[in-house]
C-alpha cells in the first residue's frame, strides 16, 4: 500500500490545522480584494479594452492574450489602429477554432460621453472610421457557426491506416469527438496535411505527397468534408553506407551496423550524423561538418535501395584552454568545478562540456545555464558557463480532496541554494480531516561531485486510521543512485522512528505494543518505462522496497518488510487501453521469538481507491471472529482495468480488484480472498486523472459494505 503523506485533523494538532486554514483563507481574501480593486479602477489613467461574448473564462483569456501580444503597457487612450489590431487577433483565434464567419461589434466610449458602435468582419472590408479615440473599448464577439470536419476520406494511402491518418485531421480517436478537436480552418487543414506528409517521410516514403485540396463546405450546417489524395511513391530503404573519396584523415568504422535495412528518413539521417560527430568530438574536432547524401537506385517492386554517402570536413584539432564560470554570485565555484571534470590541455569535446551543462542545471538553483567558447574559433578555446541564479525561496499552498481524508490543505516552503552550496530545504505542513503531517527535507544534489543525490529528513505524522490512531515521528538519511546501464534508480538509507498507536479497536489491541522505536536500513529499486508517469498509456514500472529493522541498528524491535509492485499499460486501439497492477507485500519478524512486538503501524490495512476499490480505506483488512479488524502480515493485490476515451479529456473505466491476505505468516501467501468489480469516469488534468469510481464487492464478509463510491486524484497504480 502507498504511504499517505498528506494527512489531517487530529485533536493533538487541532491548533496547527486552524492556523493553516486561517492563513489560506487570508491569502484568498487578499487576492480577491486585489482583483476587485483592479476591476473597479477608473479609466482615467489607462485605457481599458475588454472582450465580451466568449464566455466568462474565454473573455478573460482573450483579454490576457491581447495584453500579452500588444507588447506594451496600455496608454490613456486607444485609437482605431489599436482596435483593429485587437480585432484581428480575436478573429485569428476564432478561425483557429473553426469560427470562419464571426462579427465583432466595437463599442467605444468617446470623450464627450457618447458611445460609438461599429461592426468589423474577418477581412476588415469596412474599417473603422478615422479619427476614433477612446479610453474604454469593448469588443462584442458574435462567433457565428462553427465549421467542423465531419468526414475525411483518403485515396492512395496504404502505408498508414486510415484510422491513424484521420487523427492528424480530427484529433485523437474517441467514442465522441468534440467540436474543438474537429474544428476546420484552411490553416489547420494545411498543417494536418503537412503532418501526414512528415509521417510518411518518417516511414521511408521520401517522395510522398499529400493533397487535401478537395474540400466541400456546407454553409448551412457547418459540416466540412475533405478528400485527401496521397501519392506515396516507392519505399526508400538503406542498403549501403560509405565515405566520400577525399575525406581528410582517419574515419570511423562500423557505424552502419544495425542501421542498414532501415527506411531512409530524417531520423536515420540525424542518428547517423550524431554517431559520426560523436566520433570526431571525442578526438577534439568540435567544428566537424557532416553531409549525408542518399544515392537511390531505380524502384524495383516498390522499393528504392539507397546507398548513403558521407562527406566529412573534420576541421582543426582544438585543445581546451580551461573552464570558467560566470554569474555565480551566491554559488560557490567549489560546488560547480567537480561537475565539469575536463581540464586544460584536454582535447575539446563538446559533448563532455554539454554534459557538464546538464549536471549544473540538475542542481536546481539556476534559471539558465548557457555555454560558450572564448574565442569562438582557434586551436585553443576556453569553455565559459554563463549562469543565471534563480530565486532563493518559494512558497506554495497545497489543496486536495480524497474520499477518506476528505478536504486537506497546507503549504510547502522551498529554500534554494542554501549556504551557496546548491543545497535545498523543503518544509511541508499538511492538515486534513483525518490527521496532520509535517516534514522537512534537506537535499544535497550531486553529492561529492558524483551523480548521487543525498537527503536528510525529519518527519511527524498523526493520522486517524479506521481502527487506531497512528502516530509516527522520526528521521531519515538516504542517497539516490542512478544506474543508467540497468535503467534503474536505487535508494539506500537509514531510518529511526518512534511508532505509537492509540485508541485502538483492533482485535489484538490487548496485546499490541502501543509505543516502540524502530531503526532500519532501507533499499529501494525502481525501473520506470512508462510513457507518462501521471497518465500512463504505454510501458511498465517495477519497484522493490526493502526495510530491515533491528535492535542492532538502535531500535527496540526486529522486523523485515518487503513490498514489490509492478504496473503495465498497453493500448488496444486508438482510444482503448489496458492497465494492470500487481502488488505483493509481506512483513516478517525474523530475529524475534514471535510477532507480538511487531508494531501495529507496520502491518497492512488494504482498502481504498489505490487497492481494492469496493472497500473504504482500511476496511478490507482481515477480520477476527468478533468482526474486529486485524493487521495483515502478507498481502497480494491484482488490479485490472480497461479504459475507453469518450472525449480527449473524459474516459470511462471498468475494473476488477482481487486481494489475497493473511494475518499470520503461517498462512502465507494468503488464506482470505476478496474480489470487487466496478465502473468509473476520469477527467484528465495536468496533475493526473480526477477519478470518480464505484466498486462492487463480489464476496463481502458479514460486516463489509456491498460497495463503495470513491473520489480521488491520480492514477490508482
Amino acid at each position: 500500500m502507498r504511504r499517505n503523506r498528506r494527512i489531517g485533523l487530529a485533536d493533538r494538532f487541532g491548533g496547527i490545522g486552524a492556523v493553516i486554514v486561517a492563513v489560506m483563507l487570508a491569502l484568498a481574501c487578499t487576492a480577491s480584494r486585489g482583483r476587485a480593486a483592479a476591476q473597479q479602477a477608473g479609466p482615467g489613467q489607462t485605457a481599458r479594452m475588454r472582450v465580451d461574448g466568449l464566455g466568462w473564462l474565454g473573455d478573460r483569456q482573450m483579454h490576457q492574450t491581447l495584453l500579452l501580444l500588444s507588447g506594451q503597457a496600455p496608454g490613456p487612450t486607444v485609437d482605431a489602429n489599436a482596435m483593429e489590431d485587437a480585432a484581428m487577433i480575436v478573429f485569428s483565434r476564432l478561425e483557429e477554432t473553426g469560427y470562419l464567419e464571426p462579427v465583432i461589434e466595437v463599442e467605444a466610449r468617446l470623450a464627450d460621453g457618447t458611445t460609438a458602435r461599429h461592426s468589423l468582419g474577418p477581412k476588415l472590408d469596412q474599417p473603422l472610421p478615422r479619427p476614433l479615440v477612446s479610453a474604454d473599448v469593448i469588443l462584442h464577439v458574435h462567433s457565428g457557426r462553427r465549421f467542423v470536419l465531419s468526414d475525411v476520406t483518403f485515396e492512395g494511402l496504404t502505408a498508414v491506416g486510415e484510422k491513424d491518418a484521420r487523427v492528424f485531421f480530427r484529433g485523437e480517436n474517441a467514442l465522441f469527438s468534440i467540436g474543438a478537436e474537429r474544428a476546420y480552418s484552411p490553416a489547420r487543414l494545411q498543417r494536418s496535411a503537412s503532418n501526414l506528409t512528415e509521417e510518411l517521410h518518417r516511414r521511408g516514403y521520401a517522395g510522398a505527397q499529400v493533397d487535401a485540396g478537395d474540400v466541400r463546405i456546407d454553409a448551412a450546417t457547418g459540416d466540412v468534408r475533405v478528400r485527401v489524395v496521397v501519392t506515396e511513391g516507392p519505399l526508400w530503404r538503406v542498403t549501403g553506407f560509405k565515405f566520400a573519396p577525399g575525406n581528410e584523415g582517419a574515419v570511423p568504422t562500423g557505424l552502419e551496423a544495425g542501421r542498414l535495412g532501415r527506411p531512409w528518413s530524417l531520423l536515420w539521417r540525424q542518428d547517423m550524423e550524431v554517431a559520426i560527430r560523436r566520433w570526431y568530438y571525442e578526438r577534439g574536432h568540435p567544428d566537424v561538418k557532416v553531409t549525408l547524401t542518399p544515392q537511390a537506385a531505380d524502384a524495383v517492386g516498390g522499393v528504392r535501395t539507397v546507398t548513403v554517402v558521407a562527406a566529412i570536413v573534420p576541421g582543426p584539432a582544438v585543445t581546451l584552454a580551461g573552464v570558467r564560470f560566470a554569474g555565480n554570485e551566491r554559488t560557490r565555484e567549489s560546488i560547480l568545478r567537480p561537475l565539469v571534470p575536463a581540464k586544460a590541455g584536454d582535447p575539446l569535446n563538446p559533448l563532455e562540456m554539454e554534459n557538464g551543462q546538464v549536471r549544473i542545471s540538475h542542481l536546481g538553483v539556476f534559471n539558465a545555464v548557457d555555454l560558450r567558447y572564448e574565442p569562438a574559433d582557434g586551436p585553443e578555446r576556453e569553455a565559459v558557463y554563463q549562469l543565471a541564479e534563480g530565486k532563493r525561496r518559494d512558497l506554495s499552498l497545497l489543496f486536495g480532496y480524497g474520499s477518506y481524508e476528505q478536504l486537506r490543505g497546507g503549504f510547502e516552503e522551498r529554500d534554494y541554494n542554501l549556504f551557496g552550496r546548491a543545497h535545498q530545504g523543503t518544509l511541508e505542513l499538511v492538515q486534513s480531516m483525518k490527521g496532520t503531517s509535517g516534514e522537512y527535507d534537506y537535499n544535497v544534489p550531486e553529492l561529492f561531485g558524483s551523480s548521487v543525490d543525498g537527503t536528510a529528513k525529519v518527519f511527524g505524522l498523526q493520522r486517524q486510521e479506521r481502527s487506531f490512531l497512528r502516530e509516527e515521528d522520526g528521521a531519515n538519511v538516504s542517497a539516490t543512485w542512478p544506474l543508467p546501464k540497468l535503467g534503474i534508480e536505487a535508494t539506500t538509507g537509514y531510518t529511526y522512528k518512534l511508532l505509537r498507536s492509540a485508541d485502538s479497536s483492533l482485535a489484538t489491541s490487548a496485546i499490541d505494543l502501543v509505543k516502540t522505536n524502530a531503526a532500519s536500513l532501507n533499499l529501494g529499486l525502481t525501473r520506470d518505462r512508462r510513457d507518462n508517469p501521471l497518465v500512463p498509456k504505454r510501458g511498465y514500472k517495477l519497484s522493490l522496497q526493502l526495510e530491515e529493522a533491528s535492535r542492532w541498528l538502535g531500535g527496540q524491535v526486529d522486523y523485515q518488510r518487503l513490498q514489490f509492485a509492478a504496473s503495465y499499460h498497453r493500448p488496444l486501439g486508438s482510444s482503448l487501453w489496458f492497465h494492470a497492477g500487481f502488488t505483493h507485500s509481506v512483513v516478517t519478524t525474523l530475529g524475534s521469538l514471535d510477532d507480538s512486538e511487531l508494531p501495529v503501524n507496520e502491518r497492512f490495512y488494504p482498502g481504498g481507491d489505490t487497492t481494492i476499490r469496493g472497500y473504504p480505506e482500511g476496511e478490507a483488512a482481515p477480520r477476527a471472529a468478533s468482526g474486529q479488524f486485524l493487521g495483515a502480515k502478507t498481502m497480494t493485490l491484482l488490479n485490472l482495468e480497461l479504459e475507453e476515451a469518450v472525449t480527449p479529456k473524459w474516459s470511462v473505466v471498468v475494473f476488477s480488484d482481487s486481494l489475497g491476505m493473511a494475518a499470520r505468516m503461517a498462512h502465507y501467501p494468503f488464506d482470505e480472498r476478496l474480489y470487487a468489480v466496478g465502473l468509473g469516469v476520469r477527467y484528465q488534468t495536468l496533475i493526473g486523472p480526477v477519478r470518480l469510481e464505484y466498486g462492487r464487492n463480489l464476496n463481502p464478509r458479514p460486516l463489509d459494505p456491498s460497495g463503495t463510491v470513491s473520489f480521488s486524484i491520480g492514477f490508482p497504480f
